[in-house]
């Protein structure tokens, strides 16, 4: 079982969904919430009890005016996991089924539908449509923690569209991000009308805790294939700026999404999800 001490994270959107389920987000109907936005007759808002007498009397031809509040409402919140082979290295997993348990809690703590989808081959994705039910989603999320599948591939991005819900959704996208060109401008362009919140998942130990020198075996967990070298200080420099250009290209892709990604490490933390929000609100 994962951890209850678990805490929850805030999140914040900058975007008005239609929804018509109550919920904590500003939306785009007016209704019975408590932001002001303006003016309206009382023929177009037939509402008595909004009447607001200093704007009727100022109206030159007499018409009665009420105010008009954008009602609150909830949205679908979704979780994207990678469960190709390269995220079985290192605490990845551990991560990943810590960010689902802690995205579930805050999705409906919050009042909004969580789903979940991995970006499995075929029959070893899982797939959960959103709910407002936390205990719908456990059975899901306790199999996250068995680890990634023995997948070497993504699933096909372009199937992302048809299990996604069809109302803009916050979707966070938990990967290492070890895919070629390709995939991520797949994955990307079936995720375009949704809010995407890309979660960067290294461990140090990929680029930064090397060795200065000696024999090194190194497997790319995607092809399996193991290659020997013999680690010095030059090599590992180049290590580390393979992967410094990776984080800046990561960032610039994203970022023509409209959303910073966020590189967490390989240790969840509810403390920096919420961070990250007030950061880029």
């Amino acid at each position: 079982m994962i951890a209850e001490t678990q805490r929850e994270f805030v999140y914040r959107i900058r975007w008005r969904p239609q929804s018509m389920r109550p919920g904590a987000h500003t939306s785009q109907r007016s209704g019975m919430g408590q932001l002001f936005s303006g003016y309206a007759s009382l023929l177009d808002h037939p509402d008595p009890r909004r009447l607001d007498l200093n704007a009727s009397v100022r109206d030159p031809y007499g018409m009665l005016y009420t105010r008009v509040f954008r009602q609150r409402a909830a949205i679908p919140v979704m979780l994207l996991v990678d469960r190709s082979a390269s995220m079985r290295f290192g605490d990845k997993a551990a991560f990943t089924a810590a960010f689902a348990d802690a995205t579930a809690r805050s999705a409906i703590a919050t009042g909004d539908a969580f789903g979940l989808l991995t970006l499995d081959d075929g029959a070893r994705a899982l797939h959960l449509p959103p709910t407002f039910k936390r205990g719908a989603a456990q059975g899901v999320i306790e199999c996250l923690q068995e680890g990634p599948s023995l997948g070497r591939r993504l699933g096909e991005p372009r199937a992302l569209a048809t299990r996604l819900p069809r109302e803009r959704a916050l979707v966070f996208l938990v990967s290492d991000f070890h895919w070629t060109t390709r995939e991520l401008d797949g994955v990307l362009d079936g995720l375009a009308r949704h809010d995407v919140v890309p979660v960067v998942v290294w461990h140090e130990r990929e680029y930064s805790a090397l060795p200065r020198r000696g024999l090194m075996s190194l497997q790319d967990p995607e092809t399996g294939r193991r290659r020997t070298l013999y680690m010095r200080p030059r090599l590992a420099e180049r290590l580390r700026r393979a992967y410094a250009e990776r984080r800046a290209y990561l960032a610039r892709q994203f970022m023509r999404q409209g959303r910073r990604p966020l590189f967490a490490g390989a240790r969840f933390d509810a403390s920096v999800l919420t961070d990250h929000f007030l950061r880029t609100a």
